[in-house]
């Protein structure tokens, strides 16, 4: 019988943990967002939201074995956040605001993948006589507080010397803002896209991002369990591989149509409404998934914002928080590199 010596025994032994624990796979992936959408079936919008509608993240754990569970909350940020620090979900799609939250109260996530310049709209009733953000001052104006929306009306405000102090702000859901509007129980609401749906009943559309610095839009990204990153980096990887496919394909105006039709369709809003929202969009600033100098600076104004308004207690910088080698390795791994500018802190590629 052959003997092998201690020392090599030791290094064979540690070998095979390594190897073991490089092939080790989660049992599932929990993947959670908001839901977004407007009829029976839950909705996400991105690389994400194609990666659910065409069950590409099944079939590419299907070998693994590796089962996918889909979580969509219509509470939004928190709701998504509980979930977090209930040890229900391993990623999520969220808007900044919300992340930040979460990170702030002691959440050990990671952004591991960048999403940005999602439009917000003012609609005002006509009797407001709202033409401008100078003519909120004294006005009654819904923002849903604690999402990426108030964050944006901040930025917005500033465009007009004005704080919310100078506002009566109440804070409404997406839902409640719509009904609230109609019913001209306030006189205005700063929200997304689905505000648009009230053209047809007369409400004014005066100010949108579009007509203002890319700062001012809403920025997302996807936070993931910092524990699950370092035990499971394979799926980790495999998983943000399959978002960045998807980010450039969407990123083609060769793929627009197609694009806006699987959002429609899944998410029972109007495709008018999504062609409304992307007209005069740079498909590949709105779609690169990048953690650049424009989402660390706007992600980092975020956080002071916040801290400002009294939602987060302790300010943290996003250098500790961004984990970019995952898109990284992406972006490398399909000849990516160069596909995406680099967008500087105000939005322009450099």
């Amino acid at each position: 019988m052959i003997r092998l010596p201690t020392f090599l025994i030791a290094i064979l032994l540690a070998c095979s943990s390594l190897f073991a624990q490089a092939a080790e796979q989660p049992a599932t992936l929990r993947i959670g967002a908001p839901d977004q959408s407007a009829g029976s079936k839950p909705f996400t919008a991105g690389p994400l939201g194609i990666a659910h509608v065409r069950q590409q993240l099944e079939e590419a754990f299907a070998a693994d074995g590796v089962k996918v569970e889909w979580h969509f909350f219509k509470g939004a940020g928190p709701a998504v956040n509980e979930a977090f620090a209930n040890g229900q979900l391993d990623f999520a799609a969220l808007g900044d605001l919300a992340a930040i939250i979460g990170r702030a109260n002691g959440l050990d996530t990671r952004l591991i993948l960048g999403g940005r310049g999602s439009n917000m709209y003012l609609a005002s009733t006509p009797e407001a006589a709202i033409t401008s953000l100078q003519d909120l001052r004294g006005k009654r104006i819904s923002v849903y507080r604690g999402t990426a929306d108030q964050l944006s009306f901040a930025r917005a405000l500033d465009q007009a010397g004005l704080k919310e102090r100078d506002l009566s702000i109440v804070s409404l859901d997406w839902s409640a803002a719509r009904a609230a509007l109609a019913a001209r129980q306030i006189d205005a609401t700063w929200s997304g896209m689905g505000i648009l749906a009230l053209r047809k009943q007369g409400i004014a559309f005066p100010v949108d991002t579009k007509q203002l610095p890319l700062t001012a839009t809403t920025q997302t990204g996807l936070v993931a369990s910092a524990t699950f990153l370092q035990r499971y980096p394979e799926a980790t990887q495999k998983l943000v591989d399959v978002l960045v496919k998807n980010a450039a394909w969407a990123s083609s105006p060769a793929n627009f149509d197609e694009y806006i039709d699987v959002l429609a369709t899944q998410s029972a809003i109007p495709a008018e409404i999504f062609r409304a929202e992307y007209q005069g969009t740079d498909l590949l600033f709105r779609h690169s998934p990048r953690l650049d100098e424009f989402l660390r600076a706007s992600y980092q104004d975020s956080i002071q914002r916040a801290a400002e308004l009294r939602l987060i207690r302790r300010p943290f910088k996003v250098d500790d928080w961004f984990e970019s080698r995952f898109v990284d390795a992406a972006l490398q791994q399909q000849n990516l590199t160069d596909f995406w500018p680099v967008y500087d802190a105000s939005g322009k590629a450099r």
